[in-house]
Formats: structure tokens, C-alpha cells, sequence
């Protein structure tokens, strides 16, 4: 495998303004390079794999011929989306946001996406947007099939990641997991960086378990637990290709017609904002105060790890990224 690559140390203004010269250097209008960026980087700054590594990797570029985002309303609390192929981050913020204007108007919205092929990063930044307005967000993802069946060795499932967000009266709670071994692009990662990949994460092509991403690449992916984790990525495949019409496994169009779904949740119909945000607070507390498994490490609710990297790299003010990675991202901002 080839040697690790260096990193280098780099300035957050400066990787913003990096970031979005790349994305327009890709032809996205200022508008979309914006959305990206934001969408990129919740990623990078939160050490998640979703992050820069995509646009050098042209996963968010635009597709020649993308039509305008259809919003097709199914019901009171229902649209359907048609991306039109459009930049997967730009089609699923604006289902989030039409997923929570439903949501204040019925108690619930839900917007399904499909005629997408391009990544939509994070789904965790959808979802927390949603809770920082207030609502529960939910979002499932679709996307291209990486992953074996629990028992098999073929893939026939994307990632298939799901993010829940819940507002309490401070920062919400923000679970945002893959139901694969790793994500993909940790295993992309791990090919530009010339390291291996955990034990018992990927198959090779013929089937037998490997450390090497490259063969891993050619390969499938294990959902994270057997069986169980398996039976969670058939369930959000449900939800996320035939629920709103994009492509399964096998169809000719399955690469370039992903779908995604976003459910939105007002709790104040429900049982009152009031009531919903001091039940969560008393349980947050209640669970912090727990005895925790090893002395003086603090017990943290999902999405606590995660800001605390932001906060730790917004108060150095630097982020520290591949070398090699920094260098594509200057060449590819040069050409705007």
C-alpha cells in the first residue's frame, strides 16, 4: 500500500474561501457552492467522513442538462421532489426546509427526493437544522449499492444512513449513523491516505474479507452488526427508492436516481413545546448523571462529540487536513 500521506495545518477562513473558489471552479452557480460548502463543512469540522474529500472526488459537481427542483405536492403534509439531477446537497436542504414548513403547518411533513445521483454529505446537518428550528428531523438516505446483505457477499444496499435530531432548550440531541461496518468514504479515505480499513468491515470481489480499501472498493461493504444492522438498511431502502420512486438494486437507473427521505415532527401539537422540552431536558440530565463506565470520563449524548471538535477547531482557529487534499483543493480553486 502506498506510504501515509502528511498533513498540514490550515486556517478556517481560508479553507472556507478555499472550499467554495473549488466548488465554483466545478460550475456551480454562487448560490449552490454556498449550500455545498456550508454542507461540507459541518462535515470536515466535526471530523466526519462526508467532508472536503468529496468535491476533489467530483461527487458534488453539477451534471450538464440539470433541470429545475419540482416540488409536487402528495397530500396536506406531503411533497414529492423531483431533483432533476440536480447537486444532491442543494435537492435535500430544500426538502428539509419544505419538510419543516409542512411540519408547522400540519404537525408533520414529510418530503420524499428522487432523480438525484450525486452525493447529499451529512445527513446530520439536515436533520439538526430541522431541530434547531424547533422540530424533530428525520432523514433517511439512499445511496449508490456498496453494502452486502447480512449472508451475502454482493452489494445490493447503499450506506444507508439515517439522522434523528431533537430539540431541547439547549443544543439538540443529534444522532447521525451508517448502517454499514464504516462509511464509504472513510474507505475512499483510507485509499488516498495508503491505510487499511478495520477487521471485518469489507469483502474483496470474491467474497473474503479484506483490510485493503482498494479491494474493498471493488468489493462490498458488512453492515455494522449482522443481521440486525441489515434488517435497519432494507428498511430505510423501503423508505428511501421505492417509498419515493427512485431506483432499487438492478434497475438501469438505480446509480443515477437516488432517493432520500426527510420527515419533520412539531412536538407542540402533539403534547405542548413546553412539556416536549422539559421531559428531553430531564432526561438528558438524568442519563449525564449516570455512573459512567470508565472514572471521569463524562457520559455524552449523540451530537456532543461532535461540536466539541467544532468548538475545539474554531477557538484554534485551524483545522488540520491532508496535505494531499489541500493541494487538489488550491489546484481545482485556481481555475476560477
Amino acid at each position: 500500500m502506498a506510504a501515509i500521506r502528511p498533513t498540514v495545518s490550515i486556517g478556517l477562513e481560508e479553507l472556507e474561501t478555499l472550499a467554495l473558489s473549488a466548488l465554483k471552479a466545478t460550475g456551480l452557480s454562487d448560490e449552490h457552492a454556498n449550500i455545498v460548502k456550508d454542507v461540507l463543512l459541518y462535515a470536515e469540522l466535526r471530523d466526519n467522513s462526508q467532508g472536503l474529500v468529496k468535491i476533489v472526488e467530483g461527487v458534488v459537481s453539477p451534471l450538464p442538462g440539470a433541470g429545475a427542483i419540482e416540488v409536487e405536492q402528495k397530500a396536506s403534509g406531503v411533497v414529492r421532489i423531483n431533483g432533476n439531477q440536480n447537486v444532491g446537497m442543494v435537492v435535500a436542504t430544500r426538502a428539509a426546509e419544505e419538510a419543516a414548513k409542512l411540519a408547522k403547518t400540519n404537525g408533520i411533513g414529510v418530503a420524499g427526493t428522487w432523480n438525484v445521483s450525486t452525493s447529499t454529505g451529512a445527513i446530520g446537518c439536515y436533520a439538526e437544522k430541522m431541530a434547531l428550528d424547533g422540530l424533530i428531523g428525520i432523514v433517511m438516505c439512499g445511496s449508490p449499492k456498496v453494502m452486502a446483505m447480512a449472508g451475502g457477499i454482493d452489494p445490493v444496499f447503499g450506506t444507508n444512513p439515517i439522522a434523528i435530531a431533537a430539540p431541547t432548550s439547549a443544543e439538540p440531541i443529534v444522532l447521525d449513523m451508517a448502517t454499514s461496518a464504516i462509511t464509504f468514504f472513510e474507505i475512499v479515505n483510507a485509499a488516498r491516505q495508503g491505510t487499511e480499513i478495520p477487521d471485518n468491515a469489507a469483502f474483496d470481489p470474491d467474497g473474503k474479507p479484506t483490510n485493503d480499501p482498494q479491494e474493498a472498493l471493488a468489493g462490498a461493504m458488512r453492515p455494522f452488526d449482522g443481521y440486525k444492522a441489515a434488517g435497519l438498511a432494507l428498511m430505510l431502502e423501503i423508505m428511501t427508492a421505492p417509498l419515493t420512486g427512485a431506483g432499487v438494486v438492478g434497475d438501469e437507473d438505480q446509480a443515477g436516481n437516488r432517493g432520500t427521505l426527510f420527515i419533520a415532527i412539531d412536538p407542540d401539537p402533539m403534547i405542548g413545546r413546553a412539556a416536549y422540552l422539559a421531559a428531553v431536558d430531564r432526561m438528558a440530565e438524568r442519563i449525564r448523571a449516570g455512573r459512567p463506565e470508565i472514572s471521569g470520563q463524562a457520559i455524552t449524548l449523540p451530537g456532543e462529540r461532535g461540536r466539541a471538535r467544532v468548538a475545539a477547531k474554531q477557538q484554534a482557529g485551524t483545522i488540520e487536513l491532508d496535505q494531499g487534499l489541500v493541494e487538489e483543493l488550491r489546484a481545482l480553486g485556481a481555475k476560477t
